[in-house]
Protein backbone atom coordinates (compact mmCIF):
# COMPACT_ATOMS: atom_id res chain seq x y z
CA UNK A 1 0.00 0.00 0.00
CA UNK A 2 0.98 3.90 -0.64
CA UNK A 3 0.78 6.44 1.73
CA UNK A 4 0.76 5.23 5.66
CA UNK A 5 -0.42 1.83 4.78
CA UNK A 6 0.52 -1.21 7.08
CA UNK A 7 3.39 -3.11 6.04
CA UNK A 8 2.49 -6.11 3.49
CA UNK A 9 3.63 -9.41 3.92
CA UNK A 10 4.10 -11.74 0.89
CA UNK A 11 2.96 -15.27 0.78
CA UNK A 12 5.87 -17.37 1.11
CA UNK A 13 5.17 -20.92 0.09
CA UNK A 14 6.13 -23.84 2.66
CA UNK A 15 4.28 -25.07 6.52
CA UNK A 16 3.71 -22.55 9.52
CA UNK A 17 5.59 -23.88 12.60
CA UNK A 18 2.89 -25.89 13.92
CA UNK A 19 2.03 -27.69 10.79
CA UNK A 20 5.98 -28.01 10.05
CA UNK A 21 6.60 -29.32 13.57
CA UNK A 22 4.28 -32.09 12.29
CA UNK A 23 5.13 -33.14 9.45
CA UNK A 24 8.74 -33.45 10.40
CA UNK A 25 7.39 -35.81 12.95
CA UNK A 26 5.89 -37.82 10.85
CA UNK A 27 8.83 -37.47 8.63
CA UNK A 28 10.93 -38.83 11.53
CA UNK A 29 8.41 -41.74 12.57
CA UNK A 30 8.21 -42.99 8.94
CA UNK A 31 12.01 -43.21 8.54
CA UNK A 32 12.51 -45.09 11.72
CA UNK A 33 9.56 -47.89 10.58
CA UNK A 34 10.86 -47.76 7.03
CA UNK A 35 14.48 -48.63 8.12
CA UNK A 36 13.92 -50.86 10.95
CA UNK A 37 10.85 -52.79 9.88
CA UNK A 38 11.60 -54.34 7.06
CA UNK A 39 14.97 -55.21 8.45
CA UNK A 40 13.92 -57.22 11.17
CA UNK A 41 12.56 -60.09 8.14
CA UNK A 42 15.43 -58.97 6.16
CA UNK A 43 18.39 -57.60 5.68
CA UNK A 44 18.84 -56.68 2.25
CA UNK A 45 15.28 -55.41 2.36
CA UNK A 46 15.21 -53.48 4.81
CA UNK A 47 18.45 -51.42 3.10
CA UNK A 48 16.55 -50.78 -0.14
CA UNK A 49 13.11 -49.74 1.19
CA UNK A 50 15.10 -47.80 3.72
CA UNK A 51 16.74 -46.01 1.23
CA UNK A 52 13.60 -45.71 -1.05
CA UNK A 53 11.70 -44.38 1.71
CA UNK A 54 14.53 -41.69 2.59
CA UNK A 55 14.75 -40.47 -0.96
CA UNK A 56 10.48 -40.35 -1.22
CA UNK A 57 10.30 -38.23 1.86
CA UNK A 58 13.43 -35.81 1.41
CA UNK A 59 11.73 -35.40 -2.43
CA UNK A 60 8.19 -34.87 -1.54
CA UNK A 61 7.39 -34.11 2.36
CA UNK A 62 10.80 -32.51 3.15
CA UNK A 63 11.34 -30.47 -0.10
CA UNK A 64 8.40 -29.38 -1.31
CA UNK A 65 5.71 -29.69 1.60
CA UNK A 66 8.10 -28.55 4.40
CA UNK A 67 10.00 -26.01 2.30
CA UNK A 68 7.63 -25.15 -0.31
CA UNK A 69 9.96 -26.23 -2.80
CA UNK A 70 12.93 -23.76 -1.85
CA UNK A 71 16.21 -24.75 -1.92
CA UNK A 72 17.30 -26.38 1.64
CA UNK A 73 20.78 -25.32 2.96
CA UNK A 74 23.64 -27.62 3.17
CA UNK A 75 23.14 -28.25 6.93
CA UNK A 76 20.04 -29.38 6.55
CA UNK A 77 21.08 -31.45 3.57
CA UNK A 78 23.60 -33.01 5.24
CA UNK A 79 22.00 -34.00 8.32
CA UNK A 80 19.05 -35.11 6.97
CA UNK A 81 20.94 -37.76 5.01
CA UNK A 82 23.29 -38.48 7.84
CA UNK A 83 20.58 -39.44 10.17
CA UNK A 84 18.97 -41.57 7.36
CA UNK A 85 22.00 -43.41 6.80
CA UNK A 86 22.67 -44.28 10.70
CA UNK A 87 18.98 -45.70 10.42
CA UNK A 88 19.82 -47.93 7.68
CA UNK A 89 23.36 -48.85 9.54
CA UNK A 90 21.15 -49.29 12.41
CA UNK A 91 18.33 -51.71 11.02
CA UNK A 92 21.06 -54.47 10.60
CA UNK A 93 20.57 -55.55 13.48
CA UNK A 94 16.89 -54.85 13.82
CA UNK A 95 16.41 -58.55 14.52
CA UNK A 96 18.75 -58.38 18.15
CA UNK A 97 17.09 -55.38 19.23
CA UNK A 98 13.39 -57.24 18.99
CA UNK A 99 14.54 -60.70 20.89
CA UNK A 100 16.66 -58.53 23.22
CA UNK A 101 12.76 -57.37 23.92
CA UNK A 102 10.62 -60.05 23.16
CA UNK A 103 12.55 -63.20 22.35
CA UNK A 104 13.66 -66.84 24.42
CA UNK A 105 16.77 -68.40 24.92
CA UNK A 106 17.46 -71.98 24.55
CA UNK A 107 18.81 -74.42 22.61
CA UNK A 108 18.86 -75.09 18.89
CA UNK A 109 19.97 -78.26 16.47
CA UNK A 110 21.47 -77.58 13.47
CA UNK A 111 19.14 -78.92 10.86
CA UNK A 112 20.82 -78.19 7.04
CA UNK A 113 21.98 -75.67 4.81
CA UNK A 114 20.27 -74.63 1.56
CA UNK A 115 21.52 -72.60 -1.53
CA UNK A 116 18.78 -69.79 -1.75
CA UNK A 117 18.50 -67.65 -4.97
CA UNK A 118 17.89 -63.76 -4.80
CA UNK A 119 15.57 -61.54 -6.34
CA UNK A 120 18.38 -60.40 -8.56
CA UNK A 121 19.74 -64.29 -9.36
CA UNK A 122 22.29 -64.30 -6.84
CA UNK A 123 22.69 -67.62 -4.95
CA UNK A 124 23.23 -67.14 -1.33
CA UNK A 125 23.83 -69.78 1.44
CA UNK A 126 21.00 -69.99 3.90
CA UNK A 127 20.94 -72.26 7.65
CA UNK A 128 18.46 -74.02 8.95
CA UNK A 129 17.63 -74.68 12.32
CA UNK A 130 15.34 -76.44 14.64
CA UNK A 131 14.44 -74.56 17.81
CA UNK A 132 13.28 -76.37 21.19
CA UNK A 133 9.89 -76.29 20.25
CA UNK A 134 10.41 -78.38 17.69
CA UNK A 135 9.68 -75.55 14.56
CA UNK A 136 12.57 -75.65 11.73
CA UNK A 137 13.22 -71.92 11.23
CA UNK A 138 16.06 -70.38 9.10
CA UNK A 139 18.46 -67.93 10.54
CA UNK A 140 18.00 -63.79 10.59
CA UNK A 141 21.31 -63.84 8.63
CA UNK A 142 22.12 -65.77 5.50
CA UNK A 143 25.33 -67.46 5.66
CA UNK A 144 26.41 -71.18 6.05
CA UNK A 145 25.63 -72.91 9.24
CA UNK A 146 28.38 -72.73 12.36
CA UNK A 147 28.96 -75.93 12.88
CA UNK A 148 27.75 -79.58 11.01
CA UNK A 149 24.02 -80.52 11.02
CA UNK A 150 23.19 -81.76 14.13
CA UNK A 151 25.30 -79.95 16.67
CA UNK A 152 23.69 -78.03 19.33
CA UNK A 153 23.90 -74.57 19.96
CA UNK A 154 22.71 -71.54 22.01
CA UNK A 155 19.64 -69.71 20.01
CA UNK A 156 17.58 -66.74 20.91
CA UNK A 157 14.61 -67.29 18.96
CA UNK A 158 10.88 -65.16 19.21
CA UNK A 159 7.87 -67.55 19.75
CA UNK A 160 5.64 -66.21 17.58
CA UNK A 161 8.22 -66.81 14.63
CA UNK A 162 7.94 -63.00 13.33
CA UNK A 163 12.15 -62.70 13.50
CA UNK A 164 14.58 -65.45 12.44
CA UNK A 165 16.39 -66.78 15.25
CA UNK A 166 20.02 -65.87 15.73
CA UNK A 167 22.75 -68.67 17.38
CA UNK A 168 23.75 -66.84 20.67
CA UNK A 169 22.81 -66.03 24.02
CA UNK A 170 20.55 -63.22 25.02
CA UNK A 171 24.29 -61.41 25.85
CA UNK A 172 25.74 -61.81 22.31
CA UNK A 173 22.44 -60.00 20.65
CA UNK A 174 23.72 -57.04 19.42
CA UNK A 175 21.00 -54.57 20.32
CA UNK A 176 22.90 -51.41 21.14
CA UNK A 177 23.96 -51.22 17.64
CA UNK A 178 20.52 -51.08 16.59
CA UNK A 179 19.52 -48.96 19.49
CA UNK A 180 22.60 -46.34 19.37
CA UNK A 181 22.95 -45.75 15.40
CA UNK A 182 18.88 -45.26 15.77
CA UNK A 183 18.55 -42.80 18.49
CA UNK A 184 21.79 -40.85 16.53
CA UNK A 185 20.43 -41.07 13.42
CA UNK A 186 16.97 -39.57 15.18
CA UNK A 187 19.09 -37.14 16.74
CA UNK A 188 20.19 -35.59 13.41
CA UNK A 189 16.55 -35.76 12.01
CA UNK A 190 15.03 -33.90 14.70
CA UNK A 191 18.13 -31.71 14.60
CA UNK A 192 17.28 -30.62 11.25
CA UNK A 193 13.04 -30.37 12.49
CA UNK A 194 14.49 -27.85 15.09
CA UNK A 195 16.35 -25.51 12.41
CA UNK A 196 13.80 -25.32 10.22
CA UNK A 197 10.76 -24.99 12.65
CA UNK A 198 12.66 -22.84 15.67
CA UNK A 199 15.85 -21.92 14.29
CA UNK A 200 17.67 -19.57 11.81
CA UNK A 201 16.68 -21.95 9.37
CA UNK A 202 13.04 -21.42 9.19
CA UNK A 203 12.28 -22.01 5.35
CA UNK A 204 8.60 -20.04 6.45
CA UNK A 205 10.00 -16.91 7.88
CA UNK A 206 7.76 -13.90 6.23
CA UNK A 207 9.75 -11.21 4.83
CA UNK A 208 8.24 -7.80 5.89
CA UNK A 209 8.53 -4.90 3.48
CA UNK A 210 6.85 -1.61 4.60
CA UNK A 211 5.62 0.79 2.28
CA UNK A 212 7.08 3.61 1.09
CA UNK A 213 5.65 7.21 1.06
CA UNK A 214 5.12 9.33 -1.46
Amino acid sequence: MRGGGKPSKPAIPGLGPRRAALAWALVVALAVLSTYGPALLDLGLGIVVGLVVLVTLYAWAVRRIIFGGRPISRRNRASYWIGGALLVVGGAHAPDAFLALAGDQGRATIAYASTETGSHGTRYKQCWVELPGGDVERLSRTGPCPAPDGTEHLVVYSPSGLVGPILTSRGGLMWWWAAGFGLAGIAALTTTAVRTVRGPDLPHRPVVRTAQGR
